[in-house]
This record gives structure tokens, sequence and C-alpha cells, in this order.
């Protein structure tokens, strides 16, 4: 596929440059029709809606030759194909302009680590911060999309910080969170993160100061208290023991319940691709009509049942799939694309797991990927998470704290053992 003709930057000021370099548009409403085109793109726009949006105070006339005029000088600057539609509809032609703004959703979608940091640098600042448009319509919909893509981003420096944390980079998630809060400092979980950061890195009085730091300007500011997840680290970096959990990273509860653990037996190896229904009771009222699906991969049954056993205390409905080898899972994926959980043996017969769960990755971004593994290795652990992995859990965990984790991961979240954890502590401090 070429490369598109123009770079459009939204977040911040208004830039388009082309093969020549930068371009200069004659007016700001040409610059806000372009704007709105790529942002919305490929969704083909009703041309009254652009009227409305860019002239809506002029008389219907006037506004329809207004907009016919724009659109005869945006294909003069990006080409006669550049877009399409020549009726009651216009749309921007794919391939033509690269919009930073649709980037950073694409790249917010697909949750790696590097597609989190290149989403985090490119928002420089707010959407058309040097656009204003005196019409009603405009001015809605900008203060909207400003909302939308600040919240968007603001939740992807909180997750590169996280995950840069369980990578043991206690300074780079320090750096994120201090750049979420320069934009909105009452992000709690922006604040939570600075708390766990400092506490893995030692710093454990600062912690608390900052703490204190909080809750007066949430006082100040909201004449409220910080929220119970909040309180509960807190309480926690105010224990002996040093800090292994939180509500977004790590385990909440470690249980004295049995392991799921098998040992690795020839004959535990059951119907590989067998399809079976997990269904948990709804509570009166309950609106989840639709089946959560889930993926287990693991080629020993025992493991399976036994995540199966788990899956069955969520609190919705869900369908579980299985498979014991990776091509029976590729192919239950690309049969099921909607699958919202996907728990993943990096030890699989027929290939290497982390391969899997990099082309899982980059195939269906928006599928949440736990690891299931014999060991707790750090370098396993870091590779796991790098490759895109939302948590890590030790086939020696017990199955309440294994739930917890699933219900972790699916709410947002990444779950860390507390033993990585504590391994890591250990070795900041060495």
């Amino acid at each position: 596929m070429p490369l598109p003709k123009f770079r459009l930057s939204l977040l911040a000021r208004f830039e388009l440059t082309g093969p020549g370099g930068p371009v200069d548009l004659p007016n700001k409403k040409l610059a806000g029709l372009l704007a709105y085109l790529a942002c919305t793109a490929p969704v083909p726009q009703p041309r009254e809606k652009l009227t409305t949006l860019l002239w809506g105070s002029h008389f219907d006339t006037q506004a329809r030759q207004n907009l016919r005029q724009a659109l005869f000088r945006l294909r003069r600057v990006l080409g006669q194909d550049a877009l399409i539609g020549d009726g009651e509809e216009i749309s921007l032609a794919p391939g033509v302009v690269d919009c930073d703004a649709a980037r950073l959703e694409a790249l917010i979608r697909e949750g790696s680590r590097a597609s989190l940091a290149e989403a985090v640098d490119l928002y420089k600042a707010r959407l058309l911060a040097d656009v204003a448009i005196t019409e009603e319509a405009w001015t809605d919909w900008v203060a909207g999309e400003r909302r939308r893509l600040e919240g968007l981003a603001l939740d992807a420096m909180v997750r590169s910080g996280e995950i840069e944390l369980a990578l043991s980079h206690a300074d780079k998630a320090l750096e994120m969170a201090h750049r979420a809060l320069t934009i909105n400092n009452l992000r709690e979980d922006a604040h939570r993160l600075i708390l766990r950061a400092l506490a893995a890195a030692g710093r454990r009085a600062e912690a608390l100061k900052h703490y204190q730091d909080l809750v007066a300007m949430l006082k100040r500011e909201l004449n409220t208290e910080p929220d119970a997840a909040t309180k509960s680290l807190v309480a926690e970096l105010g224990s002996a023991q040093p800090p292994t959990r939180s509500p977004a990273v790590g385990e909440i509860a470690k249980p004295d319940h049995p392991s799921i653990m098998v040992p690795p037996f020839a004959d535990t190896r059951g119907n590989p691709d067998r399809e079976v229904i997990a269904e948990s009771p709804l509570a009166a009222g309950d609106e989840a009509s639709v089946r959560m699906k889930v993926l287990v991969v693991d080629d020993h049954a025992l493991i399976r049942d036994a995540a199966h056993a788990v899956l069955k205390q969520l609190k919705r409905k869900t369908v579980v799939f299985e498979a014991s080898n990776s091509r029976q899972a590729i192919l239950i994926v690309e049969k099921h694309p909607d699958l919202s959980l996907i728990l993943l043996d990096i030890n699989l017969p027929d290939r290497d797991g982390f391969s899997v769960l990099g082309e899982l990755r980059d195939r269906y971004p928006t599928i949440a990927i736990i690891i299931l593994s014999a060991s707790n290795d750090q370098d396993e652990v870091q590779r796991a998470f790098s490759l895109g992995a939302l948590g890590f859990i030790p086939k020696t965990t017990g199955r309440e704290v294994m739930l917890n984790a699933i219900e972790l991961v699916l709410s947002g979240g990444l779950y860390i053992p507390s033993e990585v954890l504590e391994a890591s502590n250990r070795r900041l401090l060495d």
C-alpha cells in the first residue's frame, strides 16, 4: 500500500504537509472541513451535516455554495481523487491523508508497549488548538472531540506507565504518570501509578507525601476524598511489608486455595478442540445478555479444566473455547474474532507461545491476552508484557487469585504475580 501523500497534524496546531513541504490553506473553515473529514474517515458525511457544522449561521443556499467552493479548493490542494462522493455524502479517500488523531486511536487500540509509547508521543496538545470557528455546531463537535481524545491519551499514558512499572522501569512509569497529571491533575489512576512507582523505587516516604498532597488537593478542588482503590493502596504503603499489590497491577488477595498446577503427565491430553459452556447465573435485572467469549490454549486437559472451573465463577455469561496447540488456537480466533480474552500457555507442543502471542496481538489487538506459565521467571514476564500481554499467571496460582487476575484484566488493568513484584523490588534495592 503506497504511503499517504499528505500528513495532517491536529493534536496541537493545524499543520498540513505535502510532498513539497508545508501546505497553507487559505482560511480556517477550509482547515476545519479537512480536519473533520480526517477525524471521521472513512465514514461518509452528509453535505447537510457539513454545511451546518461550518456555515450553520448562513442561509441554506449560501451555506451549500460555500461547501461546494470549499470542496473544490480541497480537491485542488489534495488532488481530484482525494474526496469521494459527488452526491449527498462526502468522505476522504483512503491513503491520501495520514492524520495524527486517527493514528492515535489506532495505536491505542493496538495496545502494545511500543504502540502506547508512540501514541503518547503523538499527543502534543489539545485538538485544533489554533482553529477557532464561530459556529455552534463546530464548537460543540470540537469540545466533545477534545474531551474524547484527551481521555484516550490519558488512558494510554497511565497504561503505558503500568507496563513500564511491570518491567521494573519505575522512572519511566513516573514520567508517564506526571505527564498525565500535567493534563488533568485529578486523574486518581495516575496518582496511584506515582505511588506504586515511588514505592517500587524504595521511595516510600515520598509516596506517602504525594498521597497527603493528593488528599489536600481533592478536598480543595472537589470537596471529596480519594477513592477506595487509592486508600487501599496507601494502606499497603503504610504497612511493614513492601507494597506488592494494587487494584490495577498485582494481586488483591492470596488465599489458601488448591493450586491449579498439575504434573505434565502424558495421559492428560484430552479432546483438544472441544467447546464447553461456562455459564454463571445472573443477578435479577442483569442486562448482560451477550455471552463473553474466552479461549483457553494449553496442551494439558487438566489445566484447561482447571481454567474452565475458574471461568465458571465469572459474574457474566461466558462461552469457553479450548485448544491444545497453536494451530487450533489460531483457527478458533479466526472463527471468533470477537473473543474477549485468551489464556495462552507459552509452552505449546507445535510452536513457541511468545510467537503466538505476538501474532495474536498484531492481528487481533482488541483481544486481551493473559499468559499461563509453569514458571514466574522475570525474563519471561518482561517478554510477555513487552509483546502486549495484559497478565501473567503462573500455573501454581490458586483459583481465587486466578479469578481476581482475570477480572482485573477484563476491567482494564494489568496483572503481575506478587512474587514477581517482590523480586523486582529486591532487585531495585540491591
